[in-house]
């Protein structure tokens, strides 16, 4: 089905103040659609950023980018990279139906509030730049006018990004100073301001797109505290568990492991980090859990769904964090030729894993280097510290693997990575716009 027929969410509300009341409208007609309010929508697409950032697409990459491992079923196939259009139908509709349809609902309504319709637009920007990174070309000026254009051609990969980061922006001006909590984040998300979440996410995008000034300039009021990190929120209840425990215990038990995955070797001493790191230990007891002895056939590294551990059931999930904003600000810095405020911020980073492993300074050592060695190190402490999140494939496939990670196959081949995401084959079959030829697993993007 193609993603831009679509059913508008229908919300009905019941009010009886009195008997005239409950009589007015009695010949109105029920089955007429009536579109949602933007108060109610904007939860809608909160929850489609959630999903995008934190659901299938996370777990994707992860295993292609080795921090994770392929361990049953359809899982396998992940492992050996070998692609299927039909798992990326649901990837798509999330994005474009629940995501940015919805958020343009939000924007093009004249009763929409400044603050609301903001968020709409941090969120759909982040959609369609994250999009595009992950699929390259990919429907954006046409892509919410089904009428209009009924099959929506594909713009630029470079052209997307550059919208997505000029949506956010704008949604940036409209929210003002208000927090995640007062701006319609509930029990779904939490941080400290919309605003310096943006900021942080529009540079992920400029860093994506190789714009390390305009990076470096929105970072530097970005997320300044790990308090301010957005968040997504869960509890015990079976569907508002963290998604990650979802998938490995209510739903799928053992086809996501981290076995013989490159984060795990690197965190258990099997691989040298670039930066010797005592706390790794830590780390590892917070991402991963062995399971039967090392060196025997039936050993596994399992991902941590325990209490206390980085996918347990209430642990939140991040979306822009302090972390991230951090290590955008070492590599902007350190491309842009400076390499003292580089290393302050890959050492703000080491600090702040100090703090929150429950270790000395012993257990984080301080970075001493410079040029090559220090923007390696800043790499492979993003990779490490940002698990599980779709910035670390970018930043894999951007830098041309600058950190070596190993491709899963054990191939050394530069093709044997997984470029891109594959078009959905829903989208194949409806739309006349898809590119054609259709690019391979293995094609680069156009900006990687």
């Amino acid at each position: 089905m193609k993603i831009y027929k679509l059913i508008l969410p229908i919300f009905a509300m019941l009010t009886i103040v009195s008997c005239e009341n409950y009589t007015e409208d009695i010949n109105s007609d029920p089955n007429a659609f009536v579109v949602a309010s933007a108060d109610l929508l904007i939860g809608q697409v909160q929850l489609a950023v959630m999903q995008h950032m934190g659901s299938n697409n996370a777990r994707y990459a992860a295993v292609f980018n080795n921090q994770m491992s392929g361990g049953d079923r359809q899982y396998l196939t992940l492992n050996t990279y070998s692609p299927n259009r039909a798992n990326y139908n649901n990837m798509w509709n999330n994005a474009y139906v629940d995501g940015i349809t919805n958020a343009q609902l939000i924007i093009s309504d004249p009763a929409s509030s400044d603050l609301v319709k903001g968020i709409a637009q941090i969120l759909q920007g982040t959609l369609y730049a994250d999009m595009a990174l992950l699929y390259g070309d990919v429907p954006f000026t046409q892509a919410i006018d089904p009428v209009e254009y009924p099959d929506p051609a594909y713009d630029s990969q470079a052209s997307v990004v550059t919208g997505g980061i000029a949506l956010i922006e704008t949604g940036i001006t409209n929210v003002g100073a208000a927090t995640i909590a007062a701006g319609y984040g509930g029990s779904r998300l939490s941080g400290g301001t919309w605003a310096e979440a943006g900021r942080t996410l529009a540079a992920r995008f400029a860093l994506a797109s190789g714009d390390y000034a305009k990076a470096k300039s929105l970072a530097t009021t970005g997320i300044r505290t790990t308090a301010s990190d957005l968040v997504t929120q869960h509890g015990t209840a079976q569907y508002n568990r963290n998604l990650m425990y979802q998938f490995v215990i209510d739903q799928r038990q053992d086809y996501l492991v981290a076995t013989d995955s490159h984060l795990a070797n690197l965190l258990d001493g099997t691989t040298a980090r670039r930066l010797a790191t005592p706390g790794n230990n830590l780390i590892y007891a917070s991402y991963f859990l062995a399971d039967g002895t090392p060196g025997e056939p039936s050993y596994r590294t399992l991902i941590n769904t325990n209490d206390g551990g980085r996918y347990s059931q209430t642990s939140p999930a991040p979306i822009a964090t302090y972390y991230e904003n951090e290590l955008i600000l070492a590599e902007a810095e350190q491309r842009l030729g400076n390499n003292a405020a580089a290393l302050t911020h890959l050492n703000n980073v080491r600090a702040q894993l100090a703090i929150d492993y429950g270790s000395d300074a012993t257990g984080f050592p301080l970075s001493t280097s410079t040029g090559a060695t220090l923007l390696a190190e800043i790499m492979e402490e993003k990779y490490i510290t940002l698990i599980g999140e779709l910035v670390s494939y970018h930043d894999l496939r951007r830098t041309g693997n600058l950190i070596g990670v190993p491709n899963k196959t054990g191939s050394t081949a530069a093709t044997a990575y997984p470029q891109r995401f594959l078009y959905p084959q829903n989208e194949v079959d409806t739309n006349e716009s898809v590119p054609t030829p259709l690019p391979t697993f293995f094609q680069p993007t156009p900006l990687f």
